[in-house]
């Protein structure tokens, strides 16, 4: 079955709903325009007693930084959307669930990578759960299982796939078009090519300077197109830095702080591939 963009079903929301039945604080974090306010009002909804506080208003966020104690004060779960929004709320949030510890008190969204924020105050370890929503994936966009990793560690070398009607175009299409449910909403790949270079410049605007030094929209720019093309590949930060003239520390917090995620890297028994290197992976 195939689902309109505006009712995307997200595997997410499996995750969010455990994490809130046994867990104090949920933090649902990711990019930008990836669903997260949307994901979090649906696996919110049929709960008895629910607050929700949006942030990016301008009224509630001065009464979260006039009287935070007051803001968080209210029974059942309460939705705080953009918390990075006013970072002194995380004092106040750790200490409502020290006083009232029951499972499911707070369901937090964020557009950054919250916990690696320098303007944060004392995060709530032990007692928070972060949950990563990234764009939407294949399986999600056609309503189908997203099953092909799982499937090839499970079969391993004997891994056999069947049939398939696409080509490489449609590989290419589905590439171009993303995961981003607004940029899926738009069939005209103009359209979509212009939201995807709106999307760079309010982040390269705006978001990036709460987690790093970069004041220069040229040096961004060429920035995310060094790392756009290192996407699957290893990363050397080294290399970078003298590639593009910003210093490693500020590459780090930078490309660690959005859109994109790292794994190490691994390889077969033999290879000289350093464990240490990450991969770089583009949302």
């Amino acid at each position: 079955m195939h689902h309109t963009a505006d009712f995307l079903p997200r595997k997410a929301a499996t995750l969010v709903k455990e994490a809130l039945a046994d867990t104090r604080v949920v933090i649902l974090n990711g990019a930008r325009q990836t669903g997260k306010s949307t994901l979090a009002e649906q696996c919110l909804r049929g709960m008895p007693e629910v607050t929700k506080r949006y942030l990016d208003d301008k009224a509630t966020r001065t009464s979260a930084e006039t009287d935070p104690a007051a803001f968080l004060d209210a029974p059942g779960t309460m939705l705080i959307d953009e918390v990075q929004r006013v970072p002194d709320l995380w004092l106040s949030i750790k200490h409502a669930v020290d006083r009232d510890p029951r499972p499911g008190h707070f369901l937090l969204t964020g557009s950054a990578r919250l916990l690696g924020l320098s303007s944060l105050g004392d995060s709530p370890p032990g007692r928070s759960e972060t949950i990563e929503l990234f764009p939407l994936s294949q399986g999600e966009i056609n309503g189908t299982p997203d099953g092909f990793i799982d499937a090839v560690f499970a079969a391993g070398a004997d891994f056999r796939t069947g049939s398939s009607e696409l080509r490489r175009k449609d590989y290419l299409a589905a590439a171009a078009r993303g995961g981003y449910p607004e940029a899926i909403r738009r069939t005209a790949p103009r359209r979509r090519a212009q939201f995807y270079s709106s999307y760079l410049d309010d982040i390269m605007s705006r978001d990036v300077h709460q987690v790093a030094d970069i004041r220069r929209g040229s040096d961004m720019r060429r920035l995310v197109a060094a790392l756009a093309a290192q996407t699957s590949g290893l990363l050397n930060y080294s290399r970078l830095s003298a590639d593009l003239g910003i210093p490693v520390t500020t590459l780090r917090a930078t490309s660690t702080s959005w859109s994109s995620s790292t794994s190490s890297a691994w390889s077969r028994p033999g290879r000289r591939t350093p464990p240490h290197v990450p991969f770089r992976h583009r949302n």
